[in-house]
């Protein structure tokens, strides 16, 4: 599968554009506010209905304009030709069409293809908080596998139920109405807990692997998944113990204080001299978007393997604070992806030979104004 056409209207910087892609390597240049991260907001957009860099779906407008329309059209599928449509207007919300039908949810718009981004708000997924780490992981899994996406949904209603019967029996209500409330939580906890675990061995492997061929030398990249609930070997009846033990504290807090909404993603060096290294807090800026390219890539072969589609890549501005080296190694893995569309603003960061085998994309792009 790879984005063949694409078209902009009133989305950020653009009135009303279109560009071609081709599988393989695509480069988009252009100097700085041309529209480059705009071009692969966009696509993103139209294939998951939501954006990577803002929740405030307002931005997205062109100024002064009451609506945006993103339509994106995929080449190279199973069911041939794709054509996807999304359009959004304050207050009207989004309208998602996939061949000119009707997508009734997000959930089932984001199963029906496979995308990886990466955006400068990316590196935040080493250097952020743990939340938006599992997120992230509970995003990608969710369109892969329907009861991970299920398994997600329960744990979040069930932590709210019991938060909100924590801070009733903070308020004066009795401890005993929160025993049917931790035997429910138990049951999910465990349940997403063992999910995301298996999740990360399986990325964890192929991380492993890509992580080394992204990094000149002898450095390795691992992940590692630092989850309260190892301890107990992903037992029901063991947390609801541990509840027990930790009543008072949650009740003082009325919140849950255990269970894997405090799980972490972990980024290391492994291997050195000095030992194992978080890239989160002694990481270089290169490392860190060394780490995250690797995870995408990982996710990108994992997906592949499980629905026997390559997904695309969207990388906006990778090469800038990677050295020679590490773009060399990125360029060799980019080419055996079905597709990837990467920004650049100094084309010198690509060979020759590498920018020949590419579709090569100049910005900025010519535009009708209006339909």
């Amino acid at each position: 599968m790879f984005v063949s056409q694409l078209r902009l209207v009133n989305f950020r910087s653009y009135v009303d554009a279109r560009v071609a892609f081709g599988s393989g390597l695509n480069v988009v240049v252009g100097a700085n506010a041309t529209g480059k991260t705009n071009l692969l907001e966009g696509a993103w957009f139209a294939l998951r209905g939501g954006s990577p860099r803002t929740r405030r779906e307002e931005k997205l407008l062109r100024w002064g304009q009451r609506f945006s329309r993103v339509e994106v059209e995929l080449g190279d599928h199973a069911a041939g030709p794709q054509a996807v449509e999304i359009g959004y207007a304050p207050g009207q919300g989004k309208r998602l069409r996939w061949n000119g039908a009707e997508v009734a949810s997000l959930e089932e718009l984001r199963g029906r293809s496979q995308v990886f981004i990466f955006v400068p708000e990316s590196l935040l997924l080493v250097k952020g908080s743990p939340a938006r780490r599992r997120a992230h992981l509970d995003s990608f899994a969710s369109s892969l596998d329907l009861p991970y996406a299920a398994a997600v949904r329960t744990f979040q209603t069930v932590l709210r139920q019991r938060n909100a019967q924590l801070f009733a029996v903070k308020q004066g209500a009795s401890e005993r109405a929160l025993e049917p409330w931790d035997t429910q939580f138990a049951k999910a906890a465990v349940e997403l807990g063992r999910r995301r675990s298996e999740l990360v061995a399986e990325l964890s492997a192929l991380y492993l692997e890509i992580g080394a061929r992204l990094a000149p030398g002898e450095q390795r990249f691992a992940l590692s998944l630092k989850s309260q609930l190892t301890a107990l070997e992903f037992n029901a009846e063991a947390l609801c113990d541990e509840l027990r033990t930790r009543r008072e504290g949650e009740v003082s807090r009325g919140l849950s204080l255990f269970g894997p909404h405090r799980d972490d993603l972990l980024f290391l060096e492994v291997g050195s001299p000095i030992g194992e290294r978080d890239l989160k807090l002694y990481g270089s800026q290169g490392e860190q978007r060394a780490a995250i390219l690797a995870l995408l890539l990982a996710e990108q072969r994992l997906a592949a393997t499980r629905t026997g589609e390559q997904g695309v890549l969207f990388l906006d501005d990778v090469m800038s604070e990677l050295d020679d080296a590490r773009r060399r190694l990125l360029v060799r893995l980019l080419k055996s992806a079905s597709q990837a569309i990467i920004t650049t603003t100094n084309r010198q960061y690509f060979t020759e030979e590498e920018l020949a085998d590419a579709v090569v994309v100049e910005l900025p792009l010519n535009e009708v104004d209006g339909e």
